[in-house]
């Protein structure tokens, strides 16, 4: 990877404009997360957050149920953003971190695009790629983990070309590496895979390898018994599911889901790369080979990589985001046609409408649950049921799956249906401890544990809600109690 592009001059006005896009980037992703996000696990992940919250100051009812644990390869934003939790609750925190994932993520391409000397009106292209499957379907510790990665890529990027400064690499990649291994492992393993691209590829290979085994030693170290059982799952799942290789889903899942969320965030991002890979392909001779060996590992890694890990659920999607931005940073853009540049951004633009579209009609159609969640839930265990079934908007997504978790999230409690059954979650069930996690058709028997139940929907209530009386309303949404 000896070619080096020359530096790009540094426009006076470049800081203060960057900083602007900021803001503006920053007051929409707030409106974004506000209120009643589409983001299907969202809510699960803010109940995490404030039962883990009651754990820590002590809350008999809840510890009676439920367990705190650190795991390896998950959760890290749960944890980072307790003491945020401890100050607020758990749907704030939450909130807040889904804001500070969006925020990162033209950050990590900026560091990208800086080290390999592009120029940082860039970013705007990639901002599409922010609402990704890790936000739609609310996964906050991947959608935590892909600018974390960037940032070690970028890192290790900028370490290749500085050779004076081993030592203060070497520490801050092994501090982002092991943050992103902590939030989630498909992350951590592209980040993984990317390194020893760039170290293969690398004119001074010696030093490269040295570098990206020096940075990622720590994490792999703690998770090595985790990677070997999960790789031993892929080949021997037992109760899990068998692992899908799914190679007709790899793009056929992304183009089939993402619609009334916005077809241009599949097919904006596609078309953006697929210009910059011809740009690249055109002027491969002046441009440095360390991006496009990157994106090539990342491309064939997420071809490769199984749909779903012996239960671990889509596995594959998560990669493409990554590729994605690496795409961007391939050529240099004043190589692409003026006219085409001012297209790719109209492409951006409507692909920014889009997805503030859906955000608005979701919203209106929930209207009325922060009114019910905005009083706690009476002692005892509380629920959701929803009268609809999980998908909205016409969607094939599950967005009203969880949206009963804001109770716990907002106001604590005991709560269900939050992951707690999952051995990769901060937050568990005691041993001997259950909940039921679907209430859709619950019997008598199913929901005799439960004092209170959200219930989202106009139609007439089940037969067995018959001992449950209706204490609040607030357009679609009941909130029921005990009689």
């Amino acid at each position: 990877m000896s070619r080096e592009p020359l530096a790009a001059p540094i426009s006076p006005h470049e800081p203060w404009k960057f900083a602007v896009l900021l803001v503006a980037w920053g007051s929409f992703a707030a409106w974004c997360v506000s209120g009643i996000p589409p983001s299907v696990d969202l809510p699960a992940h803010a109940a995490q957050m404030q039962t883990l919250a009651a754990l820590v100051r002590g809350d008999p009812s809840v510890s009676a149920v439920y367990e705190a644990h650190l795991p390896l390869g998950y959760g890290l934003p749960i944890w980072f953003f307790l003491p945020v939790t401890l100050l607020t609750n758990g749907a704030f925190a939450a909130r807040l971190a889904a804001w500070t994932g969006l925020m990162l993520f033209p950050l990590s391409h900026l560091a990208l695009a800086r080290v390999l000397r592009r120029p940082a009106w860039t970013v705007v292209l990639g901002l599409p790629l922010a609402f990704n499957i890790s936000y739609w379907y609310g996964f906050l510790p991947s959608f935590f983990s892909l600018p974390l990665a960037l940032f070690s890529l970028a890192l290790y990027l900028h370490a290749l070309r500085s050779p004076g400064r081993a030592v203060g690499a070497v520490v801050g990649l092994a501090l982002l590496s092991t943050a992103t291994m902590f939030s989630h492992l498909v992350a951590f393993g592209a980040l993984c895979v990317g390194m020893a691209a760039l170290a293969l590829f690398s004119a001074s290979r010696r030093r490269a390898v040295g570098l990206a085994a020096a940075g990622l030693a720590l994490p792999l170290g703690l998770c090595a018994a985790r990677i070997a059982t999960l790789a031993s799952r892929a080949f021997a799942p037992g109760n899990a599911a068998p692992t899908d290789y799914g190679w007709g889903s790899h793009f056929n899942w992304l183009l089939r889901n993402y619609r009334p969320e916005g077809r241009l965030a599949v097919v904006g991002p596609l078309l953006i790369t697929l210009v910059f890979v011809v740009a690249y392909m055109r002027h491969r001779r002046e441009e440095p080979r360390a991006p496009w060996v990157l994106f090539l590992s990342l491309g064939a890694l997420f071809l490769l990589t199984p749909k779903a890990l012996s239960g671990a659920w889509l596995i594959h999607v998560r990669l493409p985001v990554l590729a994605g931005v690496v795409a961007l940073v391939l050529v240099d853009p004043a190589r692409i046609a003026r006219p085409l540049r001012a297209l790719l951004l109209l492409v951006v633009v409507a692909s920014l409408a889009e997805t503030a579209r859906f955000h608005w009609r979701f919203k209106q159609e929930v209207k009325g649950l922060e009114t019910l969640v905005a009083s706690p839930p009476p002692p005892g265990v509380h629920g959701y049921v929803s009268l609809v079934g999980n998908r909205s908007q016409g969607s094939r997504l599950v967005y009203l799956e969880h949206l009963g978790q804001w109770w716990t999230a907002t106001q604590g409690g005991v709560g269900h249906h939050f992951f707690a059954d999952g051995d990769h979650l901060p937050v568990r069930f005691r041993p001997g401890q259950s909940l039921p996690q679907w209430l859709d058709g619950a019997s008598s028997e199913q929901l005799a544990p439960f004092s209170a139940l959200l219930v989202y929907g106009a139609g007439p209530l089940p037969g067995t809600l018959a001992g449950f009386e209706e204490s609040g309303r607030a357009g679609d949404w009941r909130r029921l109690e005990r009689r």
